[in-house]
């Protein structure tokens, strides 16, 4: 008798101490949401979920720029799928038909514009994509800057994670 009442006096002297760390690991999420200001925008996700829907989306915008008409993105040029990352670590080409020293700037351009919306396009968002960006030129709208830089706080390594990514997708096709 003496050893279930010291067993029940023990046990319950153990939930009473394990009450106070429950309540404070409640509190550190509560706080962690708080940091986190831009998770009513964008609900929490599973990277490597994203990660898998951004391979998939960023091989198909990959043949739309391979179908896209003349002046599609920037008017006065054309936009070319290489296919590869090439030695300078660009995948599309963009010819111009001005003799401009602004063409390699928009294809920097383009690039990022491709990237970006291919990550917004995968990552669930409280608002349409289609006002995060254009959905002719990609172009990302005031919001959709605002969304990529609560993302940026988030992933602090995002450039990084992206440049996997889309290594990642190109590596796919080989």
């Amino acid at each position: 008798m003496r050893l279930y009442i010291l067993s029940l006096v023990l046990l319950s002297g153990l939930l009473l101490s394990l009450a106070p760390a429950a309540q404070a690991a409640k509190k550190h999420r509560a706080a962690a949401k708080a940091v986190d200001s831009g998770s009513e925008e964008i609900p929490p996700f599973n990277w490597n979920l994203a990660a898998t829907g951004f391979i998939e989306m960023f091989t198909e915008r990959n043949r739309e720029i391979e179908s896209a008409e003349p002046n599609r993105f920037f008017p006065g040029s054309v936009a070319f799928a290489v296919g590869k990352i090439d030695a300078d670590g660009h995948f599309l080409m963009l010819k111009c038909y001005s003799v401009s020293d602004t063409c390699g700037n928009k294809r920097d351009a383009l690039e990022e514009h491709m990237v970006y919306t291919t990550l917004l396009e995968v990552v669930r968002t409280k608002v349409p994509k289609d006002q995060l960006y254009n959905m002719r030129t990609w172009e990302l709208t005031p919001l959709g800057e605002k969304y990529m830089e609560k993302l940026r706080k988030r992933y602090p390594d995002l450039p990084t994670r992206l440049a996997r990514l889309v290594k990642s997708s190109f590596a796919r096709k080989s």
